[in-house]
């Protein structure tokens, strides 16, 4: 089903989301159409903190129960934009999907709760407005959007629940030089880390999901440790028996704004729906799950090798490691270069590796660790063979 689906991903993709930080206009008009839309019943079920109204949109009339929820985490909204695809999959019309549609309709009823932590989506913070990470106050229940997160999940009761996140881009699939582009978790109830009918479900899914991403991404999938956290929504809600699934948007090369996990997170999505509505999922085993690396931080986006720490000084030299971060301006993601390393970097990977042995430095006097560059030339033989600004003209592109 997952190939069927992307085949025909462009015809329901929210063109209007073109970028993880869009606006909150946007958003309250996108609502305000979810609204009006007679596939989707929309109703507010709280506020945050700063009194933003916290919406739920609810798709089906099936016995099967399943939420999901997107940004917890303020600026990780990847899975929010695969929501608003998924949204207006649900509500077309007249296409070769009607059966799968009546199908879900009549199988499953889906909650979801895109944007959670709006006040964290309005600052692009990880965090809520009181400062709180949500997904460590699911015991506490401190920000009172944690609080309607469980009261909600609880008065649902799920069979099957789905965290959405972003992952730092920069992760590792195990200690190998290859990106996670998505990760997985089939979180732990307990301390023991038993495998309950809750963590069962959830494992057997996650298991088509893996074999689903490894013919798109081969060897760029990766799952979360499970170690046990009492504070985490994830290990709550599989306590809970929720049935509760990690999926994390991690990176995808020089697509920064993640338009290309955007399109697999909404398609995984709707292929595991289908996976619960017609019950394919209990035909699974948790084998091609459980050999998942785990997630490291292992890269740098771009490794230069025996890299000129000072200019016209041969004699000093060392690895060092670049990443583009980030800076929110005036509502806009901007993207700059930070120096994290500089020495013996072997046990890392970068993105790009360039041996930069016989480079020198042209337009800096030194290259200093934590500093960030929006520019950075080095030359041979008095021709540029290294310029910043060519990677950074490569985002998105």
């Amino acid at each position: 089903m997952y190939k069927n689906i992307e085949n025909y991903y462009d015809s329901f993709k929210e063109t209007r989301i073109k970028e993880r930080a869009f606006s909150y206009d946007l958003w309250l008009q996108l609502i305000d159409e979810w609204k009006n839309n007679p596939a989707l019943t929309v109703s507010e079920i709280g506020n945050t903190y700063e009194g933003k109204p916290i919406h739920q949109v609810k798709f089906g009339t099936g016995p099967i129960h399943i939420c999901a929820w997107s940004q917890m985490h303020g600026d990780e909204a990847t899975a929010t934009m695969a929501l608003a695809d998924i949204f207006l999959f649900l509500s077309k019309k007249g296409d070769n999907f009607t059966e799968l549609r009546e199908i879900l309709h009549q199988k499953i009823t889906l909650f979801v709760i895109p944007r959670l932590n709006a006040d964290g989506a309005e600052r692009w913070t990880r965090e809520t407005a009181l400062g709180i990470d949500m997904n460590r106050d699911a015991r506490k229940l401190n920000s009172p959007e944690a609080k309607i997160l469980h009261d909600w999940a609880h008065q649902i009761n799920p069979t099957f629940s789905f965290n959405l996140h972003d992952q730092h881009r920069l992760y590792s699939v195990g200690n190998t030089p290859h990106q996670t582009h998505i990760a997985l978790l089939s979180t732990t109830g307990d301390e023991s880390g038993t495998w309950t009918d809750s963590r069962l479900r959830s494992g057997k899914l996650a298991n088509r999901l893996t074999q689903i991403v490894e013919k798109i991404y081969p060897n760029k999938i990766a799952k979360w440790t499970d170690e046990y956290n009492t504070r985490a929504f994830g290990d709550y809600f599989q306590g809970q028996n929720f049935g509760l699934i990690l999926l994390e948007s991690g990176g995808a090369g020089w697509d920064l704004e993640k338009q290309s996990l955007r399109k697999t997170t909404a398609c995984l999505l709707l292929d595991a729906f289908y996976a619960i509505a017609t019950e394919e999922w209990k035909s699974e085993d948790l084998s091609t799950y459980e050999s998942l690396l785990t997630n490291e931080r292992n890269i740098f986006d771009i490794k230069l090798l025996n890299a000129p720490l000072r200019k016209n000084d041969t004699s000093i030299r060392a690895d060092i490691g670049l990443n583009i971060s980030e800076e929110y301006i005036d509502g806009k993601i901007a993207f700059m270069w930070t120096l994290e390393e500089i020495g013996d970097l072997d046990i890392y990977s970068g993105l790009i590796e360039i041996d930069a042995s016989d480079y020198q430095l042209s337009d800096l006097q030194y290259l200093e660790k934590g500093k960030n560059y929006t520019s950075l030339k080095m030359t041979f033989d008095q021709q540029t063979v290294f310029d910043l600004t060519d990677y950074t003209n490569k985002i998105n592109k």
